[in-house]
């Protein structure tokens, strides 16, 4: 077992390191095999959870925080600060133990996700600031507006105007804009290039508005709302009217 509890510098540099990214998610997935129900020692949680995820035909793994915090108090703390890396491994952790129990299950659903629920800390819609940027939260409010379903670039495939060479994949990480190659390494002209429709692979995403609930307004002011982002199979489960609390990470 290797100690990733003592480390210099960075904490998203630390994560980033091939050693760490092993053991973090060698330690996530024996959480998910091990974690037992405090008055039950017998039941396997979140073996039962996969499994009920199976038999519906879900992606969504849904892990309280409070457990985590018990069993793996660093991953906890480590979520909640850097968390599109460490939710990244979490996501493969969960796939792995998903494929042991089905391994046909990739043939149904590529992915698996894991929801945290159960955040010990809610913040309101009006006191979210930069020093939130990045970080895991938890809002409550109302859905005043939903768009529709928009697809948006995951893995990116460029094909060079000049010579036909397939550059990729580029990962288009939180909806970041396209990002096409430098130059050709084939023919090192700096292209045009053009997407490869056969091989890039889109994601769908959604946008809804969500709106501080009456009664945490205060008297006087003007509800204030963020927007939120819908991914995969969060899609359309939430509609306007709606009263919802939203577990993710905060972006610019």
């Amino acid at each position: 077992e290797v100690d990733i509890e003592n480390y210099d510098g960075p904490l998203r540099e630390w994560i980033n390191r091939d050693r760490t990214k092993l053991e973090i998610r060698r330690k996530f997935a024996r959480f998910l095999r091990k974690y037992t129900a405090e008055n039950d020692p017998g039941n396997l949680v979140y073996r039962k959870r996969i499994r009920d995820m199976c038999v519906n035909n879900r992606q969504s793994l849904e892990v309280s925080y409070l457990h985590l915090s018990r069993l793996e108090p660093t991953l906890a703390i480590w979520v909640a600060d850097a968390p599109a890396e460490m939710f990244e491994l979490f996501h493969e952790a969960a796939k792995a133990e998903t494929l042991k129990l089905y391994p046909s299950y990739e043939s149904i659903h590529k992915h698996v996700f894991v929801r945290l629920e159960d955040l010990p800390i809610k913040d309101q819609i009006r006191d979210i600031r930069q020093s939130h940027l990045e970080q895991l939260i938890k809002v409550e409010g109302v859905v005043t507006k939903r768009t529709g379903v928009f697809p948006q670039l995951q893995e990116a495939y460029y094909t060079c105007g000049r010579c036909g060479f397939l550059a990729g994949p580029i990962m288009c990480k939180n909806g970041a804009e396209e990002q096409k190659p430098g130059s050709c390494v084939e023919c090192q002209s700096k292209g045009p290039w053009s997407v490869s429709q056969e091989k890039t692979i889109y994601r769908n995403y959604q946008r809804v508005t969500l709106q501080e609930s009456p009664g945490n307004v205060p008297a006087g002011r003007l509800p204030r709302s963020k927007e939120v982002i819908l991914l995969n199979d969060l899609i359309d489960q939430i509609r306007p009217g709606d009263e919802v609390e939203v577990t993710g990470v905060f972006t610019t």
